[in-house]
């Protein structure tokens, strides 16, 4: 019987792998070749592009089961200290205000008439104001889960992984508590949009948050993918943020434009022209395409904040919501002063 290996194979053992040495140190020493030892840092090194996205998705799904858990604990607590039954409790939760309109449910109606084109106008107008109505318990029943996480103490001590072998420009917090990796193209407009929101949350958790980039030109972008390998040609002369910054300044990008502003960060011509023209530059655009690909990302901007995906130019409120569900209890207080 033949055995022959596939990338689905290779992944699986990978990850076994991690599985059955998550107890262990970087140092901890695997195996000895002739009194040479091979540690699991070394191990890890020769799969560093391969490792940041499998411990990416086991973090995914372990941060769900911890927030069930948190929940179904947050339930058990309150519905204790009301004296009902934590079936009674949800159904509580739910309630408030739900006040959905005439013109709310004209516009969904609208937006999505071919979905409804078997149906009765009449039908799928109560279909939607049913389903609009279901939406806004839901509302009220996560901003109520949200207010219990703040009456009672929840101290969550859960670190995003985080790779030594990870090539990605990173800045903000060494020892953060929420990591926002960004897949960005550097000719769309969205992403223009986001940067100033970026730097508000970077100012704002200065101490807690760091952002690692990701390029991700899409097709239709003529000058997407040679930007993102300049940016990358710019990282090896330690002007990375510089040049990112530049890019998304411009009203547009060409080649030419890229050298004037190589020349402006003051950078190597030689360096800077060798790096276009080598095929790292490329791979490393390429590598960051394939992780976005691992994780269904085909639009920008998107981010992956402690792994969990955003799609969008998301406003600086949304982005707050989710930091502030990720940072420690001890840590929430001072960041919103």
């Amino acid at each position: 019987m033949s055995f022959q290996s596939s990338p689905g194979i290779i992944l699986f053992l990978i990850l076994l792998l991690r599985l059955t040495t998550f107890a262990q140190s970087p140092e901890t020493v695997v195996a000895t070749v002739n009194g040479t030892r091979i540690t699991l840092k070394q191990v890890d090194g020769t799969i560093g592009s391969t490792l940041l996205p499998l411990q990416q998705q086991l973090y995914s799904v372990r941060k769900v089961a911890l927030d069930n858990l948190i929940t179904a604990r947050l339930l058990e607590t309150e519905a204790r200290a009301q004296g009902v039954s934590i079936e009674e409790l949800r159904q509580r939760l739910t309630r408030g205000e739900v006040n959905v309109t005439k013109a709310q449910v004209e516009d969904a109606f609208a937006e999505n008439a071919t979905y409804f084109a078997a149906m009765s106008p009449d039908e799928a107008r109560e279909r939607l104001r049913l389903d609009l109505e279901n939406q806004a318990r839901m509302k009220n029943y996560r901003d109520a889960l949200e207010g219990l996480r703040k009456k009672w103490t929840v101290k969550i001590d859960f670190a995003t992984p985080v790779s030594d072998t990870d090539v990605s420009p990173a800045k903000g917090a060494t020892k953060a508590a929420v990591t926002i990796v960004e897949f960005s193209d550097f000719e769309c407009p969205y992403c223009v949009e986001v940067q100033d929101t970026l730097k508000q949350i970077g100012e704002r958790y200065a101490g807690d948050v760091r952002f690692v980039f990701k390029h991700l030109p899409l097709e239709g972008h003529r000058n997407s993918f040679p930007a993102a390998r300049a940016a990358y040609c710019a990282g090896e002369q330690d002007r990375f943020w510089q040049f990112h910054d530049a890019l998304f300044d411009v009203p547009s990008l060409s080649p030419d434009l890229f050298y004037k502003l190589a020349a402006d960060l003051g950078l190597s011509r030689d360096k800077f022209t060798a790096c276009l023209n080598d095929e790292r530059s490329r791979a490393a655009v390429l590598r960051d395409m394939e992780t976005a690909k691992h994780y269904r990302i085909d639009s920008t901007p998107s981010f992956l904040i402690n792994g969990k995906l955003v799609r969008g130019a998301v406003s600086f409120a949304e982005f707050q919501t989710i930091i502030e569900r990720e940072l420690p209890t001890t840590r929430k207080t001072s960041a919103a002063n």
